[in-house]
């Protein structure tokens, strides 16, 4: 039997909720933790950060039960956070994805989260990637520092990080001056090969033959996981750009509301994260009551009202 069991913390809040299975996959990864920095200080060796009760959460969601993939992955997030010097915070956040927008003006074009489903969706414009703009340390910083903030935001309950996420990118119009296969590796070898989540559709539409290229990379470091991202298709029958649906009714007013969905996804984020606690022991078998998830865009619709009362 796969009963639902929440802590104490998240009672009442479905989107908070683990199945028992899943809480004893957390336990062992948190146990497993403990065991490998005795080891490590028995050998000399740098130990690993503890983590909080919810990445561990998010952690066991990801590797279903594979605890050296877990703790592999601990591993190297926890060397991504030294090299970029990620402190975790929602200020610190909201300043690296304020600079990302500068550096990559309109390369996220929409971050928001769908209650029916419980995942959230992104959506980017290729044509705006401009990797040349990538170059010295701190440019590195700010970009992987940027999208690693956004997956935090986009993975801000655990009914998010078992749902996975929707990724869709526009790339008509896009160049080989959007491609760098040296840009694509470091992405992909210093945070999306090891941070936790999971895709669950990913869907490229209008591409050419660039996009066609940076899908053979993607299929060469994912293999057949990469058979999850749909090459060549439309949106919904549309057949314009898709970007150009979420920069109304100006690109001022769009990106504004854009960074309200940044702050208030980051703060529930950490909030869930400061918050959240496994028990101390296998949990019991008894299902509680669920409850329709809560829809964090609420904070973000009512930062619009002001908006437009503003105006």
């Amino acid at each position: 039997m796969n009963n639902n069991t929440n802590s104490r913390s998240a009672e009442g809040d479905a989107s908070m909720r683990l199945s028992t299975r899943e809480v004893r996959r957390a336990l062992a990864i948190k146990a497993a933790i403990v065991d490998s920095n005795k080891e490590r200080r028995e050998q000399g060796e740098d130990e690993l950060i503890e983590l909080t009760d919810f990445e561990y959460a998010q952690y066991a969601l990801l590797t279903k039960g594979n605890v050296e993939d877990a703790l592999e992955r601990i591993e190297k997030m926890q060397a991504f956070r030294e090299e970029y010097r990620i402190q975790d915070t929602v200020e610190e956040g909201m300043e690296i994805m304020q600079a990302l927008t500068i550096q990559q003006p309109w390369f996220v074009v929409s971050v928001d989260y769908n209650p029916t489903h419980g995942h959230f969706v992104f959506v980017y414009d290729y044509s705006k990637l401009k990797p040349a703009a990538v170059d010295y340390p701190e440019d590195w910083r700010i970009f992987l520092g940027g999208m690693y903030y956004i997956y935090q935001l986009g993975l801000s309950n655990l009914l998010a990080c078992r749902e996975g996420l929707v990724h869709i990118a526009e790339c008509q119009g896009m160049g080989y001056s959007n491609f760098s296969m040296d840009f694509l590796n470091r992405c992909w070898h210093h945070l999306l090969a090891h941070y936790p989540y999971t895709t669950k559709e990913c869907s490229w539409l209008h591409t050419p033959l660039v996009a066609n290229i940076q899908y053979a990379f993607y299929k060469s470091v994912m293999g057949h996981k990469a058979d999850i991202i749909r090459v060549g298709c439309n949106f919904g029958g549309y057949d314009g750009q898709i970007d150009e649906m979420f920069k109304l009714p100006s690109e001022d007013i769009a990106e504004f509301r854009l960074m309200g969905r940044y702050l208030a996804y980051l703060n529930l984020r950490y909030q869930n994260q400061s918050v959240f606690r496994l028990p101390s022991q296998d949990p019991p078998t008894q299902a509680p009551a669920t409850v329709p998830p809560p829809d964090p865009r609420a904070n973000v619709e009512n930062d619009n009202n002001q908006e437009d009362h503003a105006e």
